[in-house]
């Protein structure tokens, strides 16, 4: 009999060092790494919440990221078209001038620029070009190239889709323009200007003849429009830039809210671990001089 409780004595001696043992080992990783747990199983009921928890996360960064470049792709599209506005405007001044070699010298320099700006690229991409990436959206940076074609437009070959963005889960935003839609007027202009040079009433004069003057003053209406139907695309290209970063923040605040969501969720309190941590020490302590001691029981000294 004594054998036999001697036995089952040791057993639960055992056990309960390996409890220890395993509560020290737990405490003492909780301790090491700031976390409840290293893997879902750990957070028993709570996996499917932090699961989730973690993939909201996830699109959240992934959807500020995608703001932030948009972000970077809006300033440039500002840029180029700021330089068409500064060219258009300087076509605007050519065309009220009285010297038609002044005239024409301006005239193709703004061409110059307007093309310029609208083959600008960001990221290695061309940002009037739609989804067409592998071309210029502008053929040419030539005013005379504009005098065989049929329209204007021909010289144009950006497609018709403009990119997008997600910037949320139900939220997705046109984030580029077109080469056609931005430049299309003032390129309108430069052809007829062109055509007027090359035609039976030119080449420009110093000073103008009646004709060309004539033509010039019915022109400048046509820059002017052109002029301010670019200055509203650079104000809802604002708009989207506002936009933007309304979201970019939005996402920002989200992931803020969500990582704290985390920490209350598989961070573990430190100065708890601590305190578990000791008396897991303190019970691996017991647990191991009680097994000691009955691992030293023998029947010699109830022979004695």
């Amino acid at each position: 009999m004594t054998r036999v409780s001697t036995f089952a004595a040791n057993q639960n001696a055992l056990m309960d060092l390996m409890k220890a043992q395993k509560s020290l080992f737990d405490a003492q990783k909780q301790l090491t790494t700031g976390k409840l747990a290293t893997d879902l199983k750990g957070v028993g009921h709570q996996a499917e919440t932090l699961s989730a928890t973690r993939a909201a996360l996830q699109r959240a960064q992934s959807y500020e990221q995608a703001a932030v470049r948009t972000e970077a792709r809006l300033e440039t599209q500002d840029i180029a078209m700021g330089q068409m506005a500064e060219a258009i405007t300087d076509l605007r001044l050519a065309v009220t001038s009285k010297d038609g070699d002044y005239t024409m010298h301006q005239v193709r320099e703004a061409f110059y620029k307007v093309s310029n700006a609208l083959n600008m690229q960001h990221a290695g991409t061309y940002i009037f070009g739609g989804t067409r990436t592998d071309i210029a959206p502008v053929e040419t940076n030539d005013i005379d190239d504009l005098i065989p074609m049929g329209t204007a437009s021909e010289a144009f070959v950006n497609n018709d889709r403009r990119p997008q963005v997600q910037l949320d889960q139900n939220l997705t935003i046109d984030t580029g323009m077109l080469a056609s839609d931005v430049g299309g007027e003032v390129f309108d202009s430069f052809k007829r200007i062109a055509d007027f040079n090359a035609g039976a009433n030119g080449p420009f004069d110093r000073p103008l003849s009646a004709p060309q003057e004539t033509f010039l003053n019915g022109e400048i209406e046509n820059v002017i429009t052109a002029l301010d139907n670019l200055n509203t695309k650079i104000g809802e290209n604002g708009a989207a830039q506002a936009n933007v970063e309304t979201m970019k923040n939005s996402q920002s605040d989200r992931q803020t809210f969500l990582q704290q969501m985390l920490s209350g969720l598989e961070d573990v309190d430190m100065a708890e671990a601590a305190t578990r941590f000791q008396q897991a020490q303190t019970a691996l302590d017991v647990s191991a001089k009680t097994f000691s001691s009955l691992s030293q029981v023998s029947l010699l000294q109830y022979l004695r």
